[in-house]
């Protein structure tokens, strides 16, 4: 017997798209006379990359700036910070799906 049901046009119909969907781009900022860095979350890539040229900006400028961010995925999760305190600053994604794929912040040669 056929099923009349439409399909659900809504979820995903393969893994790799699944993966996408699930995949988090994390910013990772690491502070001045500071041990533990400040991580903020996107989920596009674009949106990622775009904080990280625009912390790398502020790095450069002459004048230290008031910088407010916040987290894509926790949205009460804010932080102000002076952007002449910023070490450095490093981008990396993690995904959620089934293959658990984690790519290591910073560089090896396993990337």
């Amino acid at each position: 017997m056929a099923s009349s049901a439409a399909p659900n046009h809504s979820l995903p119909n393969t893994l790799a798209q699944q993966a996408l969907i699930d995949s988090v781009f994390t910013v990772e900022i690491s502070l001045k006379r500071n041990p533990l860095p400040l991580t903020v979350q996107r989920q596009e890539r674009a949106d990622a990359e775009a904080l990280l040229q625009s912390l790398g900006g502020a790095m450069t400028s002459q004048r230290s700036q008031l910088l407010r961010l916040n987290c894509d995925a926790s949205s009460e999760r804010k932080v102000l910070l002076l952007s002449d305190e910023i070490a450095s600053v490093q981008m990396y994604e993690r995904s959620s799906g089934v293959s658990g794929r984690t790519r290591r912040p910073g560089f090896s040669l396993d990337a």
